[in-house]
């Protein structure tokens, strides 16, 4: 009788514990404007906001939201190798977007390196 109660117990922990792990990855990220990403540094969340500037560099493409740099709130890097996983970021200058990932901080600010082209959504054209 002890090993069925033992057995019972042991099967509905790992039953909780299974959905508790369900439960984390089935969650929405966070959505948070690039004024708010900051506070996230070291959290997987979707950032939205304004490409103020779009700067191609040899090694790196910098998308600054809001303000062109070094002025900018937030910015997504896409190293070269992985550039062309992305169509014409130049045209996505003005453009509201939404990028998914996380959030590092470099030099003070918040940014998010950009690998896969379903980490960017375009939201729509500013007026």
């Amino acid at each position: 009788m002890k090993s069925f109660a033992l057995l019972a117990a042991a099967l509905c922990l790992t039953a909780a514990a299974t959905q508790s792990r369900a439960a984390e990855t089935n969650t929405i990220p966070l959505t948070v404007g690039t004024a708010q990403a900051s506070a996230y540094i070291g959290k997987e969340v979707t950032v939205t906001g304004v490409v103020a500037q779009v700067s191609v560099r040899p090694n790196l493409t910098y998308l600054n939201f809001d303000k062109r740099y070094p002025s900018n709130l937030f910015t997504a890097i896409i190293r070269s190798q992985s550039t062309n996983e992305f169509e014409n970021l130049s045209a996505l200058k003005g453009k509201s977007v939404s990028v998914k990932g996380l959030v590092t901080n470099y030099r003070g600010k918040p940014e998010m390196e950009l690998t896969n082209k379903l980490q960017l959504k375009v939201l729509g054209a500013t007026k």
